[in-house]
């Protein structure tokens, strides 16, 4: 009984202990708020007067000029009311005092914990144009530093940077920009396939974007470096290159780039007409006059009006008035007659004949031979029979 009486004693004393711990649960203010509470809050009551306050003395000691204080206050106010509309001002205005103050990487990483931290701010697009303020800064030339000391060039860290904006905000108003000077920092470290794809993908993400005819038109220059100032003579890269440039000029005729993209065609058909030029002239010391008459007429479809083509008519006329027009046509070597062409002319009557609905006549593996009789061939006796013919196509020198 005695044993009994004090289990229920005990029983009462912690069904009591517990009761006052919920109440005193529920009258306890919390100390904070959760991250999603807190994002872009601006409310009332002692902790917002508070941030209030912390950020109106931190912009006070802005106002002093003093960069290095400005930081430390603007540190505090981020740090202390992060998540909290204050919060973000003041890491804003942090990452740009160091921006202006030169400490480029430092300012662009706060700049990224700004649009994380605060992804619907309203100030977000000012973030971004900050990162690619900084990111322009080692695309023209600013170098990386070591221990304070310049000792690199920044395109490669433009390019880390341009890429980062893009992973995360690839549909801010700044992106077109941000993916065009990507092409950029890929094409000053000779990256050219890259920065053709960069440049390629402004055209097919931000088509109605007004940095497109720029991308465009770096396109063509690309593959232009491709395939003449890089020495690769890659004519596929050339080709590209042309039909680009064409392309741009057909959809932006008054762009600013319109006459130098007309200049650059120009400049790739002169120098394939040089080369024709060159070919035929070849030819025609080596006397193989046939290949020279080829090559000197593709100099005049090329250029007509170029000096090279005013010099290639002169020299056709005399190749004409010199072997005549027979020696210099091009085409087969000679008519197809004999017992070859009458069995081709049978061969193809019987065909036509074999393929009516209503033939009857004798299969056709008895009137038509397996293949054609062997074109009957002289010996070569003499040293100079063992030269080849001159091609009808001739192919390129080699020297």
């Amino acid at each position: 009984m005695q044993n009994f009486m004090l289990l229920r004693l005990f029983t009462l004393l912690l069904a009591a202990g517990l009761c006052c711990g919920t109440a005193s649960a529920q009258t306890r203010k919390p100390k904070t708020q959760t991250p999603q509470n807190q994002q872009g809050a601006n409310t009332e009551g002692p902790d917002s007067e508070t941030a209030a306050a912390d950020l109106n003395q931190a912009e006070s000691v802005e106002q002093s000029g003093s960069a290095p204080s400005s930081l430390a206050a603007y540190s505090g106010v981020a740090r202390k009311h992060r998540f909290t509309s204050q919060g973000a001002t003041a890491l804003l205005r942090y990452a740009k005092i160091l921006q202006d103050s030169g400490e480029l990487e430092k300012a662009f990483k706060n700049y990224s914990l700004f649009l994380s931290d605060y992804p619907d701010s309203r100030r977000f697009e000012e973030a971004v144009k900050g990162q690619i303020e900084i990111a322009n800064a080692f695309l023209d030339g600013r170098k990386m530093k070591f221990l304070g000391i310049g000792v690199t060039s920044g395109y490669e860290q433009a390019e880390k940077m341009f890429s980062s904006v893009l992973a995360t905000s690839p549909f801010s108003k700044y992106a077109p920009t941000a993916q065009f000077n990507l092409g950029l920092a890929y094409e000053r470290q000779g990256k050219m396939q890259e920065a053709a794809t960069a440049y390629q993908t402004v055209l097919d993400r931000y088509p109605n974007s007004p940095v497109c005819p720029n991308a465009l038109y770096q396109i063509g220059y690309v593959y232009m470096r491709i395939g003449t100032v890089q020495g690769s003579e890659d004519l596929s890269a050339l080709v590209q290159a042309k039909n680009t440039f064409e392309d741009f000029l057909m959809q932006y005729p008054k762009n600013e780039k319109a006459p130098q993209a007309k200049e650059n065609l120009l400049s790739m058909q002169s120098r394939e007409t040089g080369d024709y030029y060159t070919i035929a002239h070849f030819y025609d010391k080596s006397k193989n006059f046939k290949s020279a008459f080829i090559y000197y007429n593709e100099v005049i479809r090329q250029l007509p009006d170029s000096e090279k083509a005013q010099i290639a008519k002169a020299r056709i006329e005399e190749l004409r008035s010199e072997h005549g027009d027979d020696s210099l046509r091009t085409g087969p070597e000679k008519v197809e007659t004999g017992d070859r062409a009458l069995t081709r002319r049978r061969l193809q009557a019987q065909v036509e004949t074999t393929a009516l609905a209503d033939y009857a006549g004798p299969p056709r593996s008895s009137v038509v031979p397996e293949q054609l009789p062997a074109v009957k061939t002289r010996l070569r006796t003499q040293s100079r029979d063992v030269s080849p013919l001159p091609p009808v196509e001739p192919d390129l020198p080699t020297q």
